[in-house]
């Protein structure tokens, strides 16, 4: 269920965003869901979800709870150390199988997808953080893969905003344009690659977001 105030629930908002995010974006380019109803899906099964679909990219929305309620904004992961790990809430999900750190280079293009999002989140208005964690979805050795929080419910003005139904078609419309972004960007580096080092389409396969 993840983070619960004043009745109002993380996986609510969480897949309610993923829904919107997928309706803006699937005209575009496949995309795929881990989930598409109020189910639970483990965070070992999101990774195998990930890797069988072979996407271009994956993305984990979540929302935040401390006990702070002046603490907002989103922050934007990629793996790595994390430098915040004392605002981090503790892990409610059941113990998953060890794994090791993604491949360097899947790491250096999820960075990548990260700045791009942050950058524009903020351009759009949007309070925004990077930062690193050792999530275990991060860890994803298949695809370039972040994680969001969205914003924090405990803080009450930010509660407000993401139940709120326009606030978050703003969030769905910014990742799209973000996600979009980094796919131009990427297949636009392919293409300049010399021949002999080129690789295949790089989007080819629906991009997983997982809620």
């Amino acid at each position: 269920m993840g983070a619960v105030i004043n009745g109002v629930k993380e996986k609510d908002i969480a897949l309610a965003v993923a829904l919107k995010l997928r309706d803006r974006l699937k005209d575009e380019m496949p995309v795929a869901l881990t989930r598409d109803t109020d189910t639970y899906v483990t965070l070992d099964q999101r990774l195998v979800l990930a890797v069988d679909w072979e996407g271009a990219l994956f993305i984990s929305l979540h929302l935040n709870q401390v006990k702070s309620k002046k603490l907002s904004g989103a922050t934007v992961y990629s793996y790595g150390p994390e430098t915040r790990r004392s605002w981090r809430r503790r892990n409610s999900h059941p113990k998953v199988p060890p794994m090791p750190a993604p491949p360097r280079i899947a790491a250096k293009e999820s960075d990548a997808l990260a700045a791009i999002m942050v950058k524009t989140m903020r351009e759009d208005g949007l309070r925004v953080e990077q930062d690193k964690s050792d999530y275990y979805v991060l860890k994803n050795p298949a695809q370039p893969s972040i994680l969001i929080e969205l914003g924090y419910l405990s803080n009450p003005a930010e509660w407000a905003r993401l139940k709120d139904p326009l606030s978050q078609d703003k969030l769905a419309a910014t990742m799209a344009k973000a996600i979009e972004r980094f796919i131009g960007e990427r297949s636009l580096h392919a293409s300049l690659q010399p021949p002999e080092i080129s690789s295949p389409s790089v989007v080819k396969a629906p991009p997983p977001t997982a809620p």
